[in-house]
């Protein structure tokens, strides 16, 4: 009856451990992916023109590839890049809408992330097309 126990405690403890760690990881990579959103938004560097800003498509890969840097494969349709401005005095905001499974032995669950830069602008133009 002991062993018995201990398995169904170590079994117990094993799913609890693995939801945890599946979950955490997310939550980890969604907070990374949106440090780094709201990092483009504002970079020093586009603000005194010292870099030219990107085309949207070019903002958009970079944004897959951070993404892709924690482990979360995102689709170009995902992503949304608005732009209010032009030159030195443009806006940018960065949306991204995904989801990622979390499996466990008997059960599965989706959750949903839409992490972003920051405020949406009012009169943003919105691209969200790869092209």
């Amino acid at each position: 009856m002991k062993k018995i126990k201990i398995i169904l405690g170590l079994a117990a403890f094993y799913v609890l451990f693995s939801a945890f760690w599946q979950i955490g990881a997310c939550e980890l990579a969604d907070i990374e992916l949106k440090d780094d959103m709201k990092q483009m938004a504002t970079q020093l560097g586009m603000r005194i023109g010292v870099s030219d800003i990107g085309s949207d498509a070019d903002l958009r890969d970079t944004i897959l590839r951070k993404a892709a840097q924690y482990g979360t494969t995102l689709s170009p349709d995902q992503v949304t890049v608005l732009r209010d401005g032009y030159g030195k005095n443009v806006i940018l905001y960065f949306e991204a809408e995904y989801s990622v499974p979390i499996v466990l032995p008997g059960f599965s669950f989706a959750m949903y992330f839409n992490p972003s830069s920051g405020k949406r602008p009012k009169n943003a133009t919105v691209t969200t097309n790869a092209s």
